[in-house]
């Protein structure tokens, strides 16, 4: 088999580009992203591809205080993109020549054929208006799956299978009684759903060969899916080849369709023999499993191997025999009560002996399949932040943060016998003890038979469990593995099921502390929760809410520059809505936000129809342009939700006029009458952008209580109806937010914001500070951020114990709730975008504004400096702001530096709002405000 170099590939590409000889234009470009992804090699065939990259050489610099530092251009102005069908020949399949560069945040391949199974290489390059080029980019490779073109049939482990082994019952625990064990929820019951009694029949391991010719390899992908995903809410396979570990999934489908994933597994291949490939799935619905490898060889063939009869299978029941459900009401999933003496350890190489196991069955074929348009997410180690062994022989382990996923074993040969009970908890018990009957009544605990210790063992969980804390519990003669575990001689990892992150992209310093520990755990919280599709949370209903993913996407999309994932969630919503009024509202905010802050019209123009439907036209009264509708239950479709948990409503009163909609729906309005603008749908704009305009008129007219100074909550039944007599926060949060108010409510209601403090959930708090943020009063905003009193603060979560942002502000709240819902992480892009204020003002921050709010001198929620870095499509913005020291003291003065990326324009504002500086170009730029 032949390997790739990067070398070789861009010496091959810069021939072909007939470069000058050296390149004299600093840098090169990096970060390339195709369709928004990382070297996607399933795109779908016949499909659109664009490219974007950052190109980032070092910008000039001044620390001098003057009103702006004007470096020296360093923009590209023009590009050039080669692609070639073979690393090492460098056929050029398509080569852009060079074009001066329009501006666009994704570059088209027109006229580039994608058919099935197809396989790439990008390299770009760039110049400035003086004419000088840069180096080439490092080759990314990108291609297609295998769309309708599948040479494999669906498989699974034959119905009448037997399991050749018995189950070994006969390891004993000395447990306390697991009963009257307290799980904190005794005023809270929950409905249970029960388990499958004979869930051991879904578990299947599944093994192909590919036997290939001695002949070398250019490329080589890997198609694969399963169903169903319904029953137990997550992924079916895991997938290896030749003993490696490649990849889960699949994703849920949109509508009925089964949607694939595509492996590079180039480099596991060995031409001229067998190659393994192994799966371990698991579902027990629609049992069906189907894999394609497809070999590109230089002579030129393409070959394919596919799952067919001659694959082999193996049962699971004697390996994960029947067990509990470590689900909620929502989903079943099986507790792993693994029996590693009957495992087919090696079952993923090519020698492994599979003569008594059953050839496949094949199933019925799939009605769709369509390939998944987002990055595969990954497995990641990670060993304990800290461990203790209890007296009774009982080991603590904390990870130091949430994980999803499980743990991984390894236990070296003669280190005792070492049959575990295991327990996840996102908490602890008030004893110590890890909380594996979960506030959302998930039991989490596995028992494994590790076999008699004389052999060397690994052994990892498959599923997904969500964890802070585990502990571990010997049978009772297993006391010396214990220590071993406990000493390090044996190791216990956080097996972490990851959606592609870097860490790199975004960062946050202040000179308030709390602050910085506040957005390091929301962004922890984003890398650790977001899964193969963006979800509620993980731990107890394990599925997308469309007010959750605008909020978990606006997170995201602050820490990492990765789209992709937030486009399929909110495309899943789009056609599987959920109940409340709100909800599918939030969509639309979620779309628009989204082409801002990418620039790719992709969503906008392709799911334009879909969207207009989700307006809430039909609710709207003719006659006064407002909002009409019976507020239902939150429970049910079209039901009011304000906020959630109830008990956080702040007193909120109902009425067929509700304020709080009415805000969200003027917001709406405004949102499509932007993109239909920017469709070219000009009468769809003027009209959505009229109905916005009426409806926040009549909101300032009808619902703002002059002598008050705030929002009432609605009127009691219709647009001539009574005024409530009730002001809760929620309503003039949601206005301040969403209803742009005049200058003079504005005033007055952030006034009487300032007064009420945190009276509402987590999700409203979103909501709440984001408006005192956009309306100027940032303090207030980075007070209730940095708060360390009280239920109702971040730092609260932290000191509960929690690895993630937790679904309330405390389980007092919400006595069912759970501590890993990523949509609670709104500080992450709260901060950057507020405190600091950088906020695009046209589409993929072509242009975007800098407006720190650090508070004056003195203030409540004042701070001294605060920095940050945005990763976008266009470059990362960094943004520091500090104070000025006068005389000693500490003056409101605020020396501000700015970092622009290329093609992009930057506006100063002071914290008033005012234009400091404008037009601010690529490079440093340090202003005094």
């Amino acid at each position: 088999m032949n390997s790739t170099t990067a070398d070789t590939t861009v010496n091959v590409i810069r021939a072909h580009a007939d470069a000058p000889s050296g390149a004299d234009l600093p840098g090169a470009p990096t970060h390339i992203r195709i369709n928004d992804r990382i070297a996607p090699v399933d795109l779908a065939p016949e499909s659109d591809v664009d490219v974007r990259w950052w190109f980032g050489p070092a910008a000039a610099s001044s620390s001098a205080p003057v009103q702006a530092t004007e470096p020296a251009s360093v923009e590209w102005s023009s590009y050039q993109i080669i692609v070639t069908d073979h690393p090492l020949s460098g056929e050029t399949v398509w080569d852009s020549g060079r074009r001066d560069y329009d501006g666009e945040s994704g570059i088209l391949l027109d006229g580039l054929a994608l058919p099935a199974s197809t396989r790439y290489w990008l390299a770009v390059r760039v110049w400035d208006d003086a004419g000088r080029v840069s180096v080439w980019s490092d080759p990314v490779t990108f291609g297609t799956g295998a769309g309708d073109h599948w040479h494999a049939d669906p498989i699974w482990v034959p119905a009448d299978a037997a399991a050749p082994r018995a189950i070994d019952e006969s390891a004993e625990f000395d447990l306390p009684d697991e009963a009257a064990a307290s799980t904190d929820d005794s005023f809270f019951v929950g409905e249970r759903k029960a388990s499958d009694p004979h869930n051991s029949r879904g578990w299947a391991f599944l093994r192909g060969l590919a036997g290939l010719p001695d002949k070398p390899i250019v490329w080589a992908t890997l198609n694969v899916t399963a169903s169903s995903t319904r029953a137990a809410r997550q992924f079916i396979y895991r997938i290896w080849v030749n003993g490696t570990f490649v990849g889960y999934g699949p994703t849920f489908p949109v509508d009925g369709e089964a949607r694939y994933d595509g492996y590079d597994v180039t480099d596991l291949l060995n031409a001229g023999e067998d190659n393994a490939i192994g799966a371990l799935a698991y579902t027990v619905e629609d049992q069906r499993f189907i894999a394609q490898l497809d070999v590109k060889f230089a002579d030129g063939e393409l070959a394919h191997y596919g799952t067919d009869p001659d694959w082999r299978t193996l049962p699971g029941t004697a390996i994960y025999p029947d067990s509990a459900s470590i689900g909620t009401q929502y989903f079943e999933a099986p507790a792993e009560n693994v029996q590693s003496t009957n495992y087919p350890f090696g079952f993923t190489t090519p020698d492994f002996d599979d003569a008594d196991w059953a050839p496949a069955a094949v199933r019925g074929a799939f009605t769709a399949l369509e390939p998944t348009p987002t990055d595969k997410p990954i497995v990641q180690y990670h060993a304990p932040a800290s461990s203790r062994l209890t007296d009774d022989g009982h080991l603590i382990l904390d990870f130091g943060r949430t994980w999803e996923g499980g743990v991984r074993i390894t236990r070296d040969a003669g280190h005792g016998h070492a049959d575990l009970k295991i327990r996840y908890g996102e908490v602890l018990n008030p004893d110590g003890s890890v909380k594996w009957h979960l506030s959302a009544f998930n039991n989490y605990e596995d028992t494994w038979h590790l076999g008699d210790g004389t052999e060397a063992v690994t052994m990892e969980t498959w599923g997904l469990r969500v964890f802070r804390y585990v502990e571990i519990i010997p049978s009772v003669d297993s006391t010396e593995a214990m220590r071993h575990l406990a000493s390090g001689d044996d190791r216990v990892e956080a097996a972490a099921l990851i959606y592609p992150f870097d860490r790199s992209a975004a960062s946050f310093t202040s000179s308030d502390a709390t602050l910085e520990a506040v957005w390091n755990f929301c962004r922890n919280t984003m890398e650790s929760t977001n899964g193969n599709i963006y979800a509620d949370s993980w731990t107890r209903e394990r599925a997308p809410y469309e007010g959750d993913a605008w909020l978990q996407q606006h997170a995201h999309l602050a820490v990492d520059d990765a789209p992709a994932l937030a486009e399929y969630s909110v495309d899943w919503l789009i056609a599987n809505r959920t109940w409340p009024t709100e909800w599918p509202l939030y969509l639309i905010l979620a779309a628009h936000d989204a082409w801002m802050r990418t620039g790719s019209i992709r969503q906008i123009a392709g799911r334009y129809d879909q969207l207009v439907a989700l307006l809430p036209t039909k609710h709207l009264d003719p006659a006064s342009g407002l909002i009409v509708k019976d507020p239902g239950e939150s429970s049910h479709t079209d039901g009011d939700l304000i906020d959630w948990p109830p008990v956080e409503r702040d007193g909120f009163v109902f009425g067929r006029v509700n304020t709080v909609i009415n805000a969200l729906s003027s917001q709406t309005f405004a949102d499509m009458a932007d993109i239909a603008a920017a469709l070219g749908r000009d009468d769809d704009a003027e009209r959505f952008a009229a109905t916005a305009s009426r409806m926040r008129a009549a909101m300032h007219e009808r619902l703002y209580d002059a002598e008050a100074g705030t929002y009432v909550d609605g009127l009691t039944d219709g647009a001539d109806g009574e005024r409530i007599a009730h002001h809760s926060l929620h309503a003039s949060a949601f206005a301040l937010a969403f209803a742009d108010l005049p200058e003079g409510q504005r005033e007055a209601v952030g006034a009487y914001l300032r007064g009420r403090g945190m009276a509402c959930s987590v999700y409203a708090a979103s909501v709440y500070l984001a408006g005192l943020y956009a309306a100027g009063f940032g303090a207030d905003a980075t007070a209730l951020i940095a708060a360390r009193d009280g239920l109702r603060t971040w730092v609260n979560m932290m000191e509960k114990g929690a690895g993630a942002t937790m679904e309330a502000w405390d389980v007092e709240n919400k006595p069912n709730t759970t501590y890993s819902h990523p949509w609670a992480a709104s500080p992450a892009f709260l901060l950057p975008e507020g405190l600091l204020g950088i906020r695009p003002t046209s589409p993929g921050y072509a242009t975007f504004e800098v407006r720190p709010q650090l508070g004056a001198s003195g203030e409540r929620g004042a701070v001294d400096s605060a920095a940050a870095t945005v990763p976008t499509v266009r470059g990362p913005i960094t943004v520091r702001a500090e104070r000025v020291p006068d005389g000693g003291s500490v003056a409101d003065t605020i020396r501000v530096a700015v970092d622009v990326p290329c093609h992009t324009e930057a506006t100063v504002l002071t914290p008033q709002g005012a234009i400091a500086a404008a037009h601010l170009t690529p490079g440093h730029h340090e202003l005094v405000l």
